[in-house]
């Protein structure tokens, strides 16, 4: 799906002439991250991955597929082990003000949304036409109507969300030692 820019992408896979094909679908106005999916409905028959632009995952694509279809998964999120230390002392304090303890240098660990995910075809009803909708909504819809959702964690050094300028910087110089 290509909206900003999208002469330029399309250009460029042009000239890269690909052993694969490519089919861009552009969006007139923006429809989310989700929102495009619902031109794909009746195109798939079995489970689909989708991917926002800016990330690089390195794992293992087949493992994932059989993970989401062994947990029998309606949508699987791959997540990213994440863990943040702040630098300083974290105050608690009370109700009133008063400090309750200090915690030095806390560490915390998180599983975060890597931006890829595996959709079943039926899935991409769910999806409004011509509107916006991001894949958070998604995620929401099907949760509420009680359908299963899965995660597939993978390492923290095998995800980059290069639409951030330092993991960006970071990725060139990773790609670059290849």
């Amino acid at each position: 799906s290509v909206n900003y820019k999208s002469s330029l992408i399309e250009a460029y896979f042009k000239e890269l002439k690909p052993k694969y094909k490519v089919t861009f679908i552009k969006e007139n106005t923006p429809l989310g991250t989700a929102g495009v999916l619902n031109k794909l409905k009746k195109q798939f028959d079995q489970p689909v991955f989708v991917s926002n632009s800016d990330i690089i995952v390195e794992t293992d694509f087949l493992d994932i597929y059989n993970y989401h279809k062994k947990h029998k998964n309606k949508i699987t999120v791959v997540a990213s082990a994440k863990n943040y230390e702040i630098p300083y002392g974290v105050c608690k304090i009370d109700k009133n003000g008063n400090l309750n303890n200090i915690t030095e240098k806390p560490r915390f660990n998180f599983l975060v949304n890597t931006g890829l995910y595996i959709i079943n075809p039926e899935i991409l009803k769910s999806i409004p036409k011509n509107k916006k909708f991001d894949m958070t909504d998604l995620i929401k819809k099907v949760k509420l109507s009680k359908k299963k959702i899965g995660v597939y964690p993978v390492d923290e050094d095998s995800w980059i969300d290069i639409g951030q300028w330092n993991e960006y910087k970071l990725a060139v110089n990773k790609l670059n030692n290849y």
